[in-house]
C-alpha cells in the first residue's frame, strides 16, 4: 500500500508534549502530596477531637474553626490570591524579593484580623456564651497570624512552581502537630483552645525549611515597597472582599445556625459528618492551587485560547474525580463512619453522601473560577457569591427548621450548586464576549 494512503497519527496539540506531561505530572503529584499531608493532618486532628471530646466540646472547636476560616478569607483575597495571580505575571524575575515584601503585608494584615477575633471573643464572653466556645475563639485569635504564616509560605511555593518545597512544610506540620496532640492527650489536656494553640506552634516550626529553600531568608534588601505591594493587592482583591463575606455566608452559616438553633452538640455532629467530603474538597483545592499560577501565566503571555481550553478540561476532569468519590461515599457510608468514629455517629450516617455532593459542585466550578481569576476578573467571584450567599442563608434557616441537621446539609449543597452555576454562566459569557471582539477586529 502506498505510504500516501496509510493513515497517519494525529499529532498532539503544540502545548502538549511528553516533557510537559512529565513536568505537570510531577508538579501535580507534589501538589497532591502537599495538600494531602496538610489536609490529612487537619483531618486526623478533627477526627481525634471528635472521638475524644464530648459533642458539645467538639462543637465549640468546630464553631471556632469556622470563625477562623471566615477571617482567613480576608487574608486570602488580600494576599494569597493577588500573590498567586500578580506574582507570576509581574515579578517572575525577582520572586524572592516579592515574597519578602508580601511577608510585611502578611504580618500587618494578620495583626488587624487577629484583633477582630479577640474582640469577637470578648463580646461573646460579655454575652455569656458557652465558656469553651469563648476560650476556643480567644485561642484562635492568638493563633491566627501563625497558622496563616504556614499557609502563606506554602502558597509561595506554588507561586514559585515548587510545590515539592511545600511538602517539606506539610510534613513538618504533620509530625509536630500529631506529636503535640498525642502528648496532650496522654496528660489529659486536650481542649478546643489548646488544639488551636497547638496548630499555631506546629505551623511556626514548619516554615523554616521552605523559607530557606525559596531564598527568602537569604541576605538582601527589600527593593520592593510593601506599601506598593499592598496597593496592588488591594486593587486586585477589593472585588473579593465582599465576595469573601458572601462566601462565608454560603458555606459557614449552616454551622453557626445549627449551633444556634440545635445546640453545639449538633454543630459537632455536622462537622463530623463533613469530614469524609473534606478529603475530596482538599484534592480539588490542591489541583486548583496548581492551576491558578499556570493559568495566570497563560494570560500574561496572551494565550487566552489555551487558558479557556485548560479551564474546560480541568473542570471536566475534576468533576469526574469528585463524582466517583461521591459514589463511593454513598456505597460505603456505614463502613466509613464505623472506621472513623466507631459508631458514635451511626444515627446520622446518611448525611455523609449528601455532603459528598459539595466537592462535586466545587470541582465543576474550579476550572472556570481559576480561568476568570487568572484573567484578573475577580468581579465574577463576587457575582457567584452574591447569588449563592442568600440561597445558602435562606435555605439554612428554612431547612434546619424543617429537617434539622439534614436540612443544614441540603442547604450547603444548594448554596454550592448556585455557586458553580454562576461561575459556568460567567465563563460562557466571558468566552462569548472574547469571540465577538475577535470577530470585530479588522485584519492587518
Amino acid at each position: 500500500m502506498s505510504s500516501a494512503l496509510q493513515p497517519t497519527a494525529k499529532p498532539f496539540p503544540s502545548w502538549i508534549s511528553r516533557e510537559r506531561l512529565k513536568f505537570w505530572g510531577i508538579q501535580s503529584g507534589a501538589s497532591l502530596l502537599d495538600q494531602g499531608l496538610t489536609s490529612g493532618t487537619n483531618f486526623v486532628l478533627n477526627l481525634l477531637l471528635a472521638r475524644w471530646l464530648a459533642p458539645e466540646s467538639y462543637g465549640a472547636f468546630a464553631v471556632a474553626f469556622a470563625t477562623l476560616l471566615f477571617v482567613f478569607g480576608y487574608h486570602s483575597v488580600l494576599l494569597l490570591e493577588p500573590m498567586s495571580v500578580l506574582g507570576p505575571a509581574n515579578y517572575a524575575s525577582k520572586i524572592a524579593t516579592y515574597f519578602r515584601a508580601q511577608l510585611h503585608v502578611h504580618f500587618l494584615l494578620t495583626a488587624g484580623l487577629s484583633f477582630v477575633l479577640l474582640l469577637i471573643a470578648a463580646v461573646m464572653s460579655m454575652l455569656g456564651i458557652h465558656r469553651e466556645l469563648v476560650a476556643a475563639t480567644l485561642a484562635s485569635g492568638m493563633a491566627f497570624p501563625l497558622v496563616l504564616f504556614l499557609w502563606l509560605v506554602r502558597r509561595m511555593c506554588y507561586v514559585a512552581h515548587r510545590p515539592a518545597v511545600a511538602v517539606w512544610a506539610s510534613a513538618s506540620y504533620l509530625v509536630l502537630l500529631l506529636a503535640g496532640l498525642f502528648t496532650m492527650h496522654r496528660v489529659g489536656y486536650v481542649h478546643p483552645a489548646t488544639a488551636m494553640l497547638l496548630m499555631a506552634g506546629a505551623s511556626v516550626g514548619a516554615v523554616f525549611i521552605p523559607l530557606s529553600k525559596l531564598g527568602i531568608l537569604s541576605n538582601g534588601s527589600v527593593s520592593l515597597s510593601w506599601k506598593q505591594i499592598l496597593r496592588e493587592n488591594w486593587t486586585y482583591g477589593r472585588w473579593l472582599v465582599a465576595s469573601t463575606t458572601l462566601y462565608a455566608v454560603a458555606s459557614q452559616t449552616q454551622t453557626y445556625l445549627t449551633a444556634a438553633m440545635l445546640g453545639l452538640g449538633a454543630a459537632g455532629i455536622l462537622r463530623a459528618m463533613q469530614m469524609p467530603s473534606f478529603v475530596m474538597m482538599q484534592v480539588v483545592t490542591a489541583l486548583s492551587l496548581l492551576l491558578l499560577p499556570m493559568m495566570a501565566r497563560e494570560y500574561g503571555l496572551g494565550n487566552v485560547d489555551q487558558l479557556r481550553k485548560k479551564a474546560v478540561y480541568s473542570s471536566v476532569a475534576l468533576v469526574a474525580l469528585a463524582a466517583g468519590y461521591a459514589v463511593c461515599l454513598e456505597v460505603f457510608a456505614h463502613p466509613i463512619e464505623k472506621l472513623m468514629y466507631a459508631d458514635k455517629f451511626s444515627s446520622t450516617v446518611s448525611l455523609i453522601p449528601i455532603l459528598g455532593l459539595v466537592p462535586v459542585c466545587m470541582a465543576f466550578a474550579a476550572g472556570f473560577s481559576m480561568a476568570l481569576r487568572a484573567s484578573q476578573k475577580p468581579q465574577f467571584d463576587l457575582l457567584a457569591n452574591a447569588v449563592s450567599a442568600p440561597i445558602g442563608l435562606v435555605t439554612a434557616i428554612l431547612f434546619i427548621r424543617l429537617w434539622g441537621i439534614t436540612g443544614a446539609c441540603i442547604s450547603m449543597v444548594a448554596g454550592f450548586v448556585a455557586y458553580a452555576g454562576v461561575f459556568f454562566w460567567s465563563f460562557v459569557r466571558w468566552t462569548n464576549e472574547g469571540a465577538r471582539k475577535a470577530i470585530n477586529v479588522p485584519n492587518g
